[in-house]
């Protein structure tokens, strides 16, 4: 699981980031705003962007969640 600090409109939280081998998905959730989503871990970086984009703007403005989207995809596939 990867854990990752997160600052986007005043506020700072955690990112957290579990990949399931098992089930060939990821999970990523931000508890400080009441958000997870489950993504298949076949997904590339493009599609995984656009997935988490579509799912944060449902909370976030469209700004912030791009945002968010980019440097989660970033530390999903880094090394």
């Amino acid at each position: 699981m990867k854990i990752k600090n997160i600052r986007f409109n005043e506020i700072t939280g955690h990112v957290y980031i579990y990949e399931n081998s098992v089930n060939h998905c990821k999970l990523i959730a931000i508890p400080d705003i009441n958000w997870s989503l489950e993504i298949p871990s076949s997904l590339n970086e493009d599609d995984t962007n656009e997935e988490l984009v579509i799912h944060l703007f449902t909370l976030l403005d469209e700004s912030t969640a791009s945002q968010i989207a980019d440097d989660i995809v970033k530390w999903i596939f880094e090394s």
